[in-house]
């Protein structure tokens, strides 16, 4: 069975030096894509180049971290995206689902009660653009979940907890490192950090919440994935970490109200996910 291919316990053998390692490796790959983030093209740079370029430096920095989770932490990587070993489509295409037409529905209806926020924007050559976009949102998706879920779920007790109180944990440790991933981003500098902040808190809280449920990162993904295209197809904005070919874009900066939007959009994605899931069997 594929099951006795994982130690458990994880630490049984290699005691503290295994933790070390644990300890140690996120904070490795966070300095190898630190690395990576450097050498990307910056500024004025063409669109469809940044997008590229971004999508090899996405596809090197997931090979790398296949490599330290597999070579250096000895674990299985498939575990990290779901604990079946098996992924699943269901919850990744009901979080998908509803995340996008919440996200999509409630900024149209922004946009129709304030049309003078909104610039029609769109140019030639949008279905290679979005083609770009889809690749790109697909891959930061899958590796901010491997990252700031999975590795903070698995690590520690080599199995996706089930007590409420050690969840809690785990969602407050997802939600710091999610937050901190996200440091580089201009979303994050300004006046508008605090709501940018805030929102990527709540939303890293409320992931974990999801891929505990569920027992792995499908839901997750689908969820990230379409607040993410939303962001890459429909609404762009000018102070977005990354500026792509969009339908519309949105004066405003993040603020108040797109703090609210996002979190009741995200919050509500993650209910549908959960109701629509099985529940786990409770950990002795």
């Amino acid at each position: 069975m594929k099951d006795q291919k994982i130690r458990r316990p994880m630490y049984s053998k290699e005691g503290m030096g295994r933790l070390v390692r644990w300890f140690f490796g996120l904070p490795l790959i966070f300095i190898i894509y630190v690395i990576l983030s450097m050498v990307m093209p910056h500024g004025q740079a063409d669109q469809r180049i940044m997008i590229l370029f971004n999508i090899i430096s996405y596809i090197a920095f997931i090979a790398v971290t296949v490599v330290v989770v597999v070579r250096f932490l000895k674990f299985p990587f498939m575990k990290m995206i779901s604990e079946s070993t098996v992924v699943r489509v269901k919850p990744m295409l009901i979080g998908f689902c509803a995340m996008f037409v919440l996200g999509a529905g409630s900024t149209f209806i922004w946009k129709a009660i304030s049309p003078g926020n909104f610039t029609y924007s769109l140019k030639s050559g949008w279905p290679l653009d979005f083609l770009l976009s889809f690749i790109l949102v697909a891959l930061a998706a899958f590796m901010e979940e491997i990252i700031c879920r999975s590795y903070v779920a698995y690590f520690v007790t080599d199995d996706l907890e089930t007590r409420p109180k050690q969840k809690l944990y785990y969602c407050l440790a997802s939600a710091v490192v999610f937050t901190i991933f996200h440091f580089q981003n201009p979303e994050v500098h300004g006046s508008q950090a605090v709501y940018a902040m805030v929102f990527y808190f709540i939303m890293g809280f409320s992931l974990m919440a999801v891929t505990l449920r569920t027992r792995g990162i499908e839901a997750a993904i689908g969820i990230h994935l379409a607040n993410n295209l939303v962001n890459a197809w429909l609404f762009t904005y000018k102070d977005a970490a990354l500026i792509t070919n969009a339908v519309y874009t949105h004066s405003n900066n993040i603020g108040p109200w797109m703090l609210v939007q996002t979190v009741f959009c995200v919050v509500l994605s993650c209910i549908a996910v959960i109701l629509s899931s099985e529940k786990p069997a409770a950990k002795l």
